[in-house]
């Protein structure tokens, strides 16, 4: 029982120095951990536990570590240079490809299924519903729940969110791409066995993006990547190092019984 509750209490002292590196349980607040901490240490120290010598041990262990992790961070960081003009080139390269945004649309969509020899009634229904929309006897949301048969109606509500060309039918992008704030309703569309009435929401237009808008991104790149190569250099020298006092210790060892 004393070996647990002296468990618990050197968990409750290391919270705080390794919150940083451990995320945050959601279900205990910080005023929890707080409470539980200290109440696990005023109780360690009931129990004359803050002057045991297996607590010293576990704090000295703990500094040699957090130490070490000092040390590994420095050497990751050392020497480290401004990449600015080494951003700047990697933006060049990407920017007709990465950084560039294509055409941007987002409708409402109102989906009917096209039964084998039912085409023109689901037509016929669907521009029933763009006449009552268009003289403002109903709103297209309106229209959309009452009617469309989109699997995942309940989720978006008809809403197809920012789409580009290749991520929806081509049929469907190019009546998509011909409405606007003062054109909004489609005509019927219809791709294979599904007919849509399609309403404006928004539409962003094709763009670059400007280098001062991704440099951050890119250098933080480039300083991951430099920070991985040096930490991983540090760590094949040190494994090297090793090695040969390893080899060295035996042959000591004979000299020292001679």
């Amino acid at each position: 029982m004393l070996r647990k509750i002296f468990s618990a209490l050197l968990c409750a002292i290391a919270v705080s120095a390794m919150a940083a590196d451990k995320p945050a349980d959601p279900s205990i607040s910080s005023a929890e951990t707080s409470f539980i901490r200290d109440a696990l240490v005023k109780k360690g120290q009931q129990l004359g536990l803050d002057k045991s010598p297996e607590l010293e041990q576990r704090i000295a262990e703990f500094r040699q570590e957090q130490l070490a992790e000092l040390a590994l961070d420095a050497a990751r960081n050392e020497g480290m240079p401004d990449f600015s003009a080494r951003a700047e080139e990697i933006y060049q390269a990407r920017k007709d490809t990465q950084y560039h945004l294509p055409l941007r649309l987002r409708v409402w969509a109102l989906e009917l299924r096209l039964p084998a020899g039912k085409e023109a009634a689901i037509r016929d229904k669907l521009n029933a519903i763009r006449t009552e929309v268009a003289a403002g006897k109903t709103t297209f949301e309106a229209a959309v729940k009452a009617n469309s048969e989109a699997s995942d109606l309940s989720l978006t509500k008809g809403d197809t969110q920012w789409f580009h060309k290749g991520q929806k039918p081509d049929v469907f992008f190019d009546a998509a791409a011909q409405l606007s704030a003062d054109k909004p309703l489609s005509e019927v569309v219809v791709h294979r066995d599904t007919a849509y009435l399609l309403y404006f929401i928004g539409r962003k237009e094709s763009e670059t993006l400007a280098f001062d808008t991704v440099k951050s991104d890119i250098l933080n790149e480039l300083q991951d990547e430099y920070r991985a190569d040096h930490e991983q250099m540090l760590l094949d020298s040190l494994h090297e190092q090793f090695k040969h006092e390893s080899a060295d210790k035996p042959a000591l060892s004979r000299n020292d019984a001679m």
